[in-house]
């Protein structure tokens, strides 16, 4: 996996209750096995009941410590001890929605008008969204995703960087994220301020807080996450379509792909308010205004909910089946032969013998957000979180599911624990710059005798010592792995198979 995508994704996965079970998805006299009520949440087939509450009562961490009795927890128990307001989860199981809720802590009585059709921002998802519907515009002949992109542009001129007329810009290596645009992603604007217009954010004009986008390694050579590329993508498809990028959406995808409560409006219409989780801190403090603003919609601006976002797992499971109306199964099975680095067009891919299953990932100021499904079982589950803290609970969720439901992919660590002496992890803390470029620390806690990971955004990964090759640690609740090296004695460390190298020794660094 690139660097720069494992950075991306560790900075957006940091890491008494009610539900409602209004649902509008499905008529109430319908004859099918549905049944929706206060008991069973949003969607629920008969037959998942069992398997509902096993899950809901069978959360697990990332990591099995070896002859040590498992301990579980629930989905609201975890809930109140991240500090979560609102989680909406939808779980697939055969290629249709089991079943599906909202769940809400009564630590946060302003959300809890909430109910089933209510709306988050799907952060990142709204990249897949929006590649997919571009999918359907090569397939009708209406786009060609391997022709040089400026020549569906208009107003705006991409500055010559690595790219050649041989090897341009195009459709595909920005929905693959090998265009070789400025990596990085956006931080959204605060409801109060004017929002940018993708010309200004493409050039990084007065008032944009995004750098303008640059071709900065030749296109097809590099992997690097890309929110930038992605609005090159949204401004070309509005020159094609000489309308607004929420209205291309609803036409291409939204609405074929059966998605009732999404949009990519942006900002939302105040006659929308009502329907919005808001997004909360780390601390559990409201977002300045409920949400920020992403005019960059085709990266981030997508505002959905687990049930639309499970709809469209769905039909690109159906279609690599082979029984789409919307999809053809030679394209989905195209999208999956162009691996690179175990990616397809941003979706991480994985393998488990026969069974091929994708999965994405996102966030934004105040949610995080996932989705995954098996192409081979259909199989999977998406989840949105209005919470900076969502993205733990979103990994137990996926884990624990797993189990649940017997998925081939998303299994637990197995480890056996290790004591190391306190003088040991007394050497470890300080300042690492990581692989030349990230800057991390290690801090001590005496109290309770152990090292932290701290990661640039503050997230705190703390550490239990493993029995391994090396000075091992393992992050329980993600089974992010850290190894100290002897040889160095013990002043640098791998993370993701990437070296970091102490700063300056201090065994006081950080120290609390």
């Amino acid at each position: 996996m690139h660097m720069k995508v494992l950075v991306k994704k560790m900075i957006f996965q940091s890491f008494v209750l009610v539900f409602i079970g209004s649902c509008s998805y499905l008529p109430k006299d319908s004859n099918d096995s549905s049944t929706r009520n206060f008991n069973t949440g949003c969607i629920s087939q008969k037959e998942s009941v069992e398997r509902k509450v096993q899950l809901e009562r069978g959360i697990r961490g990332q990591v099995k410590f070896l002859g040590e009795p498992e301990k579980f927890s629930s989905i609201t128990g975890e809930m109140s001890t991240y500090n979560i307001p609102t989680l909406s989860l939808a779980v697939i199981n055969q290629g249709e929605i089991a079943w599906a809720d909202i769940y809400q802590n009564a630590n946060f009585p302003e959300e809890q008008k909430l109910g089933c059709t209510s709306i988050f921002q799907a952060a990142s998802l709204s990249k897949p969204v929006t590649f997919l519907a571009a999918l359907r515009m090569h397939a009708a002949g209406e786009i060609d995703l391997d022709k040089n992109i400026q020549n569906y542009l208009k107003d705006f001129v991409l500055p010559q960087g690595k790219q050649t007329a041989e090897n341009p810009v195009t459709f595909r290596n920005i929905f693959s994220h090998t265009s070789g645009i400025t990596s990085g992603g956006y931080e959204g604007y605060a409801k109060d301020l004017p929002l940018p217009s993708d010309l200004d954010i493409l050039r990084g004009s007065a008032g944009v807080n995004s750098p303008a986008i640059e071709v900065i390694t030749p296109p097809n050579e590099t992997l690097a996450y890309s929110g930038g590329a992605y609005t090159l993508a949204e401004q070309a498809l509005q020159d094609i379509y000489n309308d607004e990028f929420s209205n291309i959406m609803k036409k291409w995808i939204l609405e074929p792909a059966g998605m009732k409560h999404s949009e990519f409006t942006q900002p939302l219409p105040a006659s929308k308010s009502d329907e919005v989780a808001k997004g909360y801190t780390q601390s559990g403090n409201l977002i300045d205004g409920g949400w920020r603003n992403h005019p960059e919609q085709a990266a981030a601006g997508l505002w959905s909910n687990s049930i639309d976002m499970a709809t469209f797992l769905i039909e690109i499971y159906r279609a690599y089946q082979g029984k789409s109306s919307i999809f053809s199964q030679s394209d989905i099975k195209s999208i999956i032969s162009h691996e690179r680095d175990g990616h397809v067009y941003g979706f991480i891919l994985n393998r488990s013998g026969d069974d091929i299953s994708i999965t994405h990932y996102g966030g934004n100021a105040g949610y995080r957000t996932g989705m995954t499904i098996s192409l081979t079982s259909g199989n999977g589950l998406a989840y949105l979180i209005n919470s900076d803290n969502g993205g733990a609970l979103g990994n137990e969720l996926m884990l624990s599911a797993s189990q649940v439901y017997n998925w081939q992919h998303f299994k637990q660590t197995n480890v056996q624990r290790k004591q190391v002496s306190s003088e040991v992890l007394k050497g470890l803390p300080g300042e690492y710059k990581w692989n030349n470029q990230v800057d991390l620390s290690i801090k001590f806690d005496e109290t309770h005798n152990l090292i932290s990971l701290i990661f640039p955004n503050g997230d705190e990964y703390k550490l239990t010592p493993v029995v391994g090759n090396e000075l091992e640690f393992i992050h329980p609740n993600t089974g992010v792995r850290v190894m100290f090296i002897k040889k160095d004695e013990f002043r640098s460390f791998t993370l993701y198979g990437q070296t970091a190298v102490k700063l300056k020794f201090n065994t006081d660094v950080n120290k609390k």
